[in-house]
């Protein structure tokens, strides 16, 4: 059993965030200093705030972790330095190209599902495969959603907890069990990283809320009491059943290399593929089918 403890990470200093990063990585301050080509005496001094990081050494000290940006602009903020790290609208004029790459990965997955996530798991974009498919699986409910993380007073489309949402998808996947199992170790894992963000302790207690059979008291992740039968599939496909619909569907998860912007870094594409010759020409029958109107945002 894991216990979830999503602490004060948001109030530390500069020598706190070290420590805490140093222990995510599990890196020994002897290992990091290697790493980092300075003296063990320096990494320690700077952990217990007797010596102050000059720029350079936080952005060395960041990169031998490997902390996402997000968290490089925090390190360099409890620093007393300014963000080194932009964080643009995708719709932004600096990042057109590869929006237009993004649209192009859409459009070429079709006739299959594809998506595109931020690091929330909110809905940025979809090709009409994707929407034609969740509109089929809800069947008018809405999907879950959360206040808009830019501060725009509206509702994005949350796809985690729409798959948790007992009034979502969890009724129409058949093996929801298992899937949502993988999914939760999932939040889970990017909670240990995000766990002083707000949005992302709301996403995992709201799932805990409807899940109480899969998260114990204090974020513990509950073990499975239904022991699997023979050795696993090489991929584990989401199995989607809805009247006359019925899909099985793996996907993969496709991010941008070299991302210098943090709203790229955290942008997921995620392509789902037929497991079975019957989902195949399931979608390509659907892809003639008219796209229905977007549900209505709660």
């Amino acid at each position: 059993m894991e216990t979830l403890t999503p602490a004060s990470e948001a109030t530390l200093d500069f020598p706190g965030l070290l420590r805490y990063w140093r222990g995510k990585r599990g890196y020994s301050q002897l290992a990091l200093s290697l790493a980092a080509g300075v003296s063990q005496r320096h990494i320690s001094f700077l952990e217990s705030g007797r010596a102050r990081p000059s720029r350079e050494m936080v952005l060395a000290l960041a990169e031998r972790l490997g902390v996402p940006l997000r968290q490089r602009n925090r390190l360099l903020l409890a620093s007393g330095f300014a963000p080194a790290y932009s964080e643009h609208a995708l719709a932004s004029p600096p990042l057109q190209m590869v929006q237009q790459a993004i649209a192009l990965i859409l459009s070429k997955q079709e006739p299959y599902p594809a998506v595109v996530l931020d690091r929330f798991w909110n809905l940025v974009d979809a090709n009409r495969a994707y929407r034609r498919m969740l509109d089929t699986l809800l069947d008018g409910r809405a999907p879950a959603a959360l206040s808009d993380a830019q501060g725009e007073g509206g509702r994005r489309i949350n796809l985690m907890l729409t798959v948790f949402d007992p009034d979502g998808l969890w009724p129409v996947i058949e093996n929801a069990r298992q899937v949502g199992r993988y999914l939760l170790r999932r939040v889970w894992q990017e909670l240990q990283v995000q766990a002083h963000d707000q949005t992302a302790r709301e996403i995992f207690r709201r799932i805990a809320d409807w899940h109480p059979d899969m998260v114990g008291a204090g974020g513990a992740l509950l073990p499975d009491d239904e022991g699997a039968e023979g050795p696993p599939p090489p991929v584990l496909p989401v199995v989607l059943h809805a009247g006359a619909f019925r899909a099985s569907l793996f996907s993969t998860l496709t991010t941008l290399g070299i991302p210098q912007d943090i709203t790229l870094q955290e942008l997921r594409i995620e392509c789902f593929f037929p497991a079975d010759d019957a989902t195949r020409t399931l979608f390509e029958t659907l892809a003639e089918a008219p796209l229905q109107p977007p549900h209505q945002k709660r």
